[in-house]
């Protein structure tokens, strides 16, 4: 239960930083100045006093950067430093900042397209019925290349006792075929 009230406590923290800021200056104002006036109460001079309560405190910053940590997301808060960091150096060179994007832009680009082309030829069924079921057959010639079927080849495995429940046939590219003769 600690943590999960520490968890919610950063991360409010991060939306109220400027309030916070403000707090905390206003609160180590405060003990400074207990610290000075306990030293004047002892005999210092005022200000002796509060060089003395500074030396004592120790580093104000150092506060402030311990309390900053505890506070929020110290891995956010390093993130978004160094990505204000990087803009600001490639505000300062544009060519650069351009050549950084382009050569992102494509290798984003071409990681999305690969991965789109595995993902549908390699993971994903086919946009059929059944798709488990269908197989592709044809004939190859020793000349060719391709593998293709003629038209009367093509009618006779329609009609013939075949394993399969069906026969259909299709032309890359499309063309208008009429078997019927």
């Amino acid at each position: 239960m600690e943590r999960w009230r520490v968890a919610v406590n950063r991360i409010r923290g991060l939306f109220a930083r400027r309030n916070k800021e403000k707090e905390l200056d206003a609160e180590l104002r405060a003990h400074l100045e207990m610290l000075a006036e306990e030293n004047i109460r002892r005999g210092m001079s005022p200000e002796e006093a509060r060089h003395a309560a500074r030396r004592e405190f120790g580093g104000v910053e150092q506060t402030k950067e311990i309390y900053r940590e505890r506070r929020g997301l110290p891995f956010l808060d390093a993130l978004l430093q160094d990505l204000r960091f990087a803009l600001r150096l490639l505000a300062n060179s544009p060519g650069f900042a351009l050549v950084v994007v382009f050569t992102l832009a494509v290798g984003i680009g071409a990681t999305s397209a690969v991965f789109s082309v595995v993902d549908r030829l390699l993971f994903r069924s086919l946009p059929y019925p059944q798709d488990d079921r269908l197989v592709s057959f044809g004939d190859k010639a020793p000349f060719e290349a391709m593998e293709f079927v003629l038209g009367p080849d093509y009618v006779d495995w329609q009609g013939a006792q075949t394993p399969f429940e069906s026969v259909t046939s299709f032309v890359p590219g499309g063309a208008d075929c009429d078997l019927t003769e």
